[in-house]
């Protein structure tokens, strides 16, 4: 999540509102993005490339293709272009998951096949906890004699919360307390953080700390304040207990190239704990909260303007956080109907 900042300033005063918009654009993002480097951008070369492009008869339309084709290259989630209320331009990383399951059907596909892998496994139906956003409820959970399992589908409760996140991490915490209550007495519990798409740290923060007995190191950040290499000192993040009693039994958390943003947070929060194994594929690889800005034409533009570090001092963007057991979910699964993610935390949690 983030908020919104003003757009850098530009020298030429006199330049028509479509070269204006270019500039503020362009010079805003030379001022605080976090990774050129890393993502192997010349920004300075993209501004000559498409500065002469742009005029004062430049239409909207082609403004906004032109934006578009700018930040492609960059493969960063947290870049987004809105024209308030007519179009909206999301950057997506390419995903192997989504080539899979693609679109709403590929998605649903794939939730019942994880429903159908559970039940097979001998858990009990899918119960659900939290309000619906885009279709989904917040939390889906289940157990079996020995083993409980929950999916967290996003980290903020709904879009009245999603602003306030100490207030968004309260309710969180109240419904998780209540699902682990009934899990409290479970040999082992699967997280299931696949095609989560973040929201608030401090929630994921609220949820992670259910698992902990003593404070502990989480995550480290830092915001760029100047130069491209030039940033601000490193903000320390803890885990702590929190909510009635934690959970200390075997942990294992589902991860795919779909766990994004909030959802990495999470797992670098929980990766801390000596319960925790990670299954699945690489996480996204987006940790910024996104800098929000406005144009001079009011379009609304977000970007990376920090970098975010595990408990052990490695940066995962671009990459995503690795699991400890690889295992991928294919087209062939809905064929069988069975979840090799799935299958793979529960040997794990046997052993």
């Amino acid at each position: 999540m983030g908020q919104m900042h003003p757009a850098s300033a530009i020298k030429n005063k006199a330049a028509s509102l479509p070269e204006k918009s270019f500039e503020a654009f362009w010079q805003t993002f030379e001022d605080h993005y976090a990774f050129f480097a890393l993502r192997k951008i010349d920004w300075q070369a993209t501004y000559q490339q498409y500065r002469p492009r742009v005029n004062a008869n430049t239409s909207d339309d082609s403004l906004f293709a032109l934006f578009t084709e700018m930040v492609t290259p960059f493969a960063d989630d947290h870049i987004s272009i809105t024209i308030p209320g007519k179009n909206e331009f999301e950057l997506v990383k390419p995903s192997p998951f989504l080539k899979e399951f693609p679109g709403d059907s590929g998605e649903f596909d794939f939730w019942k096949m994880v429903g159908s892998a559970l039940y097979k496994s001998g858990f009990d139906t899918l119960q659900t906890a939290g309000p619906i956003d885009d279709g989904k409820k917040l939390f889906y959970y289940t157990s079996s004699k020995d083993w409980g399992y929950i999916r967290i589908s996003r980290c903020f409760v709904s879009e009245q919360t999603e602003g306030h996140p100490k207030k968004d991490a309260e309710e969180a915490g109240k419904m998780f307390d209540a699902i682990l209550q009934l899990l409290k007495n479970k040999k082992g519990i699967i997280i299931d953080n696949r095609m989560n798409g973040g929201g608030n740290d401090a929630f994921s923060y609220a949820l992670a700390g259910r698992f902990a007995t003593t404070k502990i190191p989480g995550h480290l950040k830092q915001t760029r304040i100047g130069g491209y290499e030039d940033f601000g000192p490193l903000e320390q993040w803890w885990l702590q207990p929190e909510g009635k009693s934690s959970y200390t039994g075997p942990l294992m958390l589902l991860t795919n190239d779909q766990t994004a943003s909030a959802a990495e947070i999470m797992e670098m929060a929980l990766k801390v704990l000596p319960q925790t194994k990670t299954i699945g594929e690489n996480t996204t690889g987006i940790f910024s909260d996104m800098y929000f800005f406005k144009l001079p034409n009011k379009w609304e533009v977000s970007l990376s303007n920090q970098r975010y570090f595990s408990a052990d001092n490695i940066c995962y963007e671009g990459t995503g956080i690795p699991p400890d057991i690889k295992a991928v979910n294919t087209q062939k699964d809905l064929l069988t109907m069975t979840d090799p993610v799935l299958a793979a935390a529960l040997a794990a949690l046997k052993k």
